[in-house]
């Protein structure tokens, strides 16, 4: 399974014209060094959001996204 960073990044809008909520959460997380790119599985990268407020507004649409990515979306 590819690392979540990777399937995030396909909802990315590189040209930052686009403000839906996935778009701007795969912006985030694009620009956030310290996130784990290289993790698969759910308790590392949901921790990770959970504990950092610059996520607080984003943990319900991340488990959604996580669904879509265990669904291969």
């Amino acid at each position: 399974m590819k690392p979540f960073y990777q399937y995030i990044q396909k909802h990315r809008n590189s040209s930052g014209t686009n403000h839906d909520p996935k778009s701007q959460l795969a912006e985030l997380i694009y620009l956030d060094g310290d996130f784990p790119k290289t993790a698969t599985d759910f308790a590392s990268i949901s921790n990770y959001i959970e504990l950092n407020s610059r996520y607080s507004q984003w943990v319900s649409l991340f488990d959604e996204l996580w669904q879509a990515y265990l669904n291969n979306d």
